[in-house]
């Protein structure tokens, strides 16, 4: 079972969504769409009676209240109802993790909850020797207790390589970079997935867009048009080298290609392959 993001186009390329009880990283500079992309992660868990948190370090309540209702998006009445839990908390040091930050999550949360950490920047400003230790700490409570986005600021100079950007892409689940190219039209943004750990997920770079009312909306169509999940085995299996093949590994081939997205003659290249590999394993 898979936790659907809520942004249109983006569940195909991650083969259905995020994996349960994982950290998933978005990474992007100023005005891609981070925040934008963290309420529509909250909607869907919202719309299917989830409980959500929303942790940030920068915006109250009512901060969040406006940028959804900016989008188009109620809510207040989430709130209200007590599905959704907004906490906003200042930084001192890396050790807040293990405290403040955790005791809220972990006394908020009700059954398996979708929590958004908005931005996580901040706790990795100053450094510190303890900080790796202190952050995986904090994602395996994190991934105890449900399935959690956190952002993360790319500098304006592009740098990808300081701590507080390398720490979190290497210890989380999923790292899903977005870009704003400058452009213009369908090409301003971009998408790309760099990691999703145990599961498939599409390769490339996928242009998006913001739309009031819709948020983001991945343009993924003609990449997906052109893959297909459970495709048809049959004429495949027949090929007579591959039909004397022992069913156990067939067995396996089938279920490789069920979990995963394929085009035909990638298959039909990898099935053929693998027998091959198999007879060469198998010679005497």
């Amino acid at each position: 079972m898979r936790v659907k993001t809520g942004v249109f186009g983006l569940d195909p390329l991650l083969s259905g969504g995020f994996l349960p009880n994982t950290i998933n990283v978005v990474l992007g500079g100023t005005g891609v769409g981070k925040t934008i992309f963290t309420l529509q992660y909250v909607l869907q868990g919202l719309k299917n009676k989830e409980c959500c948190l929303f942790v940030s370090f920068d915006m109250d309540e009512d901060d969040v209240i406006k940028t959804a209702e900016n989008m188009g998006w109620d809510v207040r009445s989430y709130i209200e109802y007590g599905l959704l839990k907004i906490g906003k908390f200042i930084v001192e040091d890396i050790t807040f993790l293990n405290n403040e930050l955790i005791n809220f999550i972990l006394k908020s949360a009700n059954g398996n909850v979708r929590i958004v950490i908005d931005s996580f920047t901040p706790l990795l400003s100053t450094p510190d020797y303890n900080v790796r230790k202190e952050v995986n700490w904090f994602f395996e409570q994190l991934r105890r207790v449900g399935t959690t986005v956190i952002t993360i600021e790319e500098p304006l100079s592009g740098n990808l390589d300081v701590p507080s950007i390398t720490l979190p892409a290497f210890l989380c689940d999923c790292l899903i970079h977005m870009k704003r190219l400058g452009y213009g039209e369908i090409l301003d943004r971009t998408l790309r997935i760099v990691k999703h750990r145990n599961s498939w997920h599409a390769e490339g770079v996928f242009p998006y867009r913001i739309f009031k009312g819709l948020g983001i909306v991945v343009d993924s169509k003609h990449y997906v048009e052109n893959i297909r999940k459970k495709m048809e085995l049959t004429d495949i299996f027949s090929e007579e080298e591959v039909k004397s093949t022992p069913k156990e590994l067939l067995e396996k081939i089938e279920m490789a290609l069920m979990e995963s997205f394929y085009h035909d003659e990638e298959v039909k290249h990898m099935i053929r392959w693998v027998v091959e590999c198999y007879r060469e394993f198998t010679k005497s």
